[in-house]
């Protein structure tokens, strides 16, 4: 009996518990849920598959075709047509031989590439580089969606922090509002004295219907992203970022982006090797069997197989400079992305730059704030002392009071903050802990 009573307990708060999420169990559901991301991987797969047919096109192929033809002008061969008379038994206008009125020709053809100047190889090396491209920018929307939903659930702590911070504050002026309306009852302190902490605990509560909204706001956000309460979330803070030349290293070898836009040179470089080979010599094999009425011999209406084979050469002489068109179209694409790659790197430093002095600011103003803390605390309850003794104002222990927990809600929102930077650090250089 008592087993069954501790078992019943046991299933009865694990019912009432909430489950709990490791925020990289958050990201990992954001990318399951994700359509943007899931398209992009539908972009890699293609690229893939197009990469498969790149490859198969330098193999052989084989076609089927069919072909009904109806004529009203035949050959005619008569006894007329020859410079000899052919008897008196074949009078001159007999006719001798023709060509029947209509024909079928089915074609079973097996085309093989010999040589095309390196046109089918390029355009393979360009699908592989493309596919590599996506991949990498796969990898990049994985990381810019991890780094979203961090950023999001720090939001909401930041938020949370100051309505724990206004709360503990507001529960403080409650129990002082009735110290002060029994001193006021006793006629020890002013009426102003209580209307004014009255005044104080009110705007404490306007205060925190605002901070409801943005909480309420932030976790629409993260749940959005997620499908998670930001409440369920378990995240234990990390360590230290590291050295800006260290992440800045980071950023130049493993991008994502970066990656993606070398691979994309490649392609560029593949399709100038394509548009140079397409006016080299097209060689290939040809082999056919055919089975039609007339067969070779047009002149016997009869249903023949027979087989063809032979090697096909061609070679674009003139083209209103088509050559020199697609060697400038590639020749511009890869200096586009040049210009990309050197722009999102220059703007990828200076926010880089941007994100670190921010982080030894917040560093910097986290050791002033330990210092103000301590030193609010002690002033606050210094002049509570010397409020009961009737030596200041009240307006004074109010505003004493209001800057010990601005100054509590200052640290706990910087503790988030500092989290914030760390994530947007960690997404700028590409570098994201659920992939590694």
């Amino acid at each position: 009996m008592k087993s069954s009573w501790i078992a019943l307990i046991v299933l009865v708060g694990a019912v009432a518990l909430p489950a709990e999420v490791t925020l990289s169990q958050a990201v990992s559901d954001a990318w399951a849920l994700s359509r943007a991301l899931d398209s992009q991987k539908l972009e890699e797969e293609a690229a893939a598959l197009a990469e498969k047919a790149a490859l198969r096109r330098q193999r052989f192929s084989v076609h089927f075709a069919g072909a009904y033809r109806a004529t009203t002008d035949t050959i005619q061969v008569t006894a007329g047509d020859f410079p000899f008379s052919l008897g008196p038994q074949v009078p001159p206008g007999t006719i001798l031989l023709a060509t029947p009125g209509d024909s079928i020709d089915l074609k079973l053809s097996l085309l093989q590439p010999l040589y095309t100047g390196g046109l089918l190889r390029s355009a393979a090396a360009a699908e592989a580089a493309r596919g590599a491209a996506e991949r990498e920018l796969t990898r990049w929307r994985r990381i810019e969606l991890a780094g979203r939903v961090k950023s999001s659930y720090f939001a909401f702590l930041a938020a949370r922090g100051k309505r724990d911070s206004l709360l503990s504050l507001l529960a403080r002026l409650e129990h002082h509002l009735k110290k002060v309306e029994r001193l006021e009852a006793e006629g020890l302190v002013r009426r102003s004295d209580l209307l004014e902490a009255r005044a104080k605990a009110d705007e404490v509560r306007l205060g925190l219907q605002d901070l409801e909204q943005q909480l309420q706001a932030e976790a629409v956000q993260f749940h959005s992203l997620c499908g998670h309460d930001p409440g369920e979330i378990v995240h234990w803070p990390g360590g230290d970022a590291d050295a800006f030349d260290v992440a800045w290293a980071h950023f130049l070898a493993r991008h994502p982006l970066l990656r993606s836009l070398d691979e994309r040179q490649g392609v560029a470089t593949a399709g100038r090797r394509a548009a140079a080979a397409a006016y080299l010599p097209q060689v290939g094999l040809v082999a056919e069997a055919h089975y039609g009425r007339p067969g070779q011999n047009y002149f016997r209406d009869a249903w023949t197989f027979y087989l063809q084979g032979g090697v096909s050469v061609s070679l674009a002489l003139f083209d209103w400079n088509g050559r020199r068109t697609g060697l400038r179209l590639a020749d511009i694409a890869a200096r586009k992305l040049e210009n990309q790659r050197a722009d999102f790197v220059r703007e990828s430093e200076k926010g880089l730059r941007q994100l670190y002095l921010a982080l030894e600011a917040a560093g910097r103003k986290r050791a002033l704030l330990d210092g103000l803390a301590a030193n609010a605390a002690e002033d606050s309850r210094l002049k509570e002392r010397l409020f009961e003794e009737g030596q200041i104002d009240h307006a004074d222990l109010l505003a004493a009071m209001t800057g010990e927990e601005k100054v509590q809600a200052e640290r706990q929102a910087l503790a988030a903050q500092v989290e914030r930077l760390k994530t947007g650090i960690d997404a700028l250089i590409g570098r994201c802990e659920e992939e590694e």
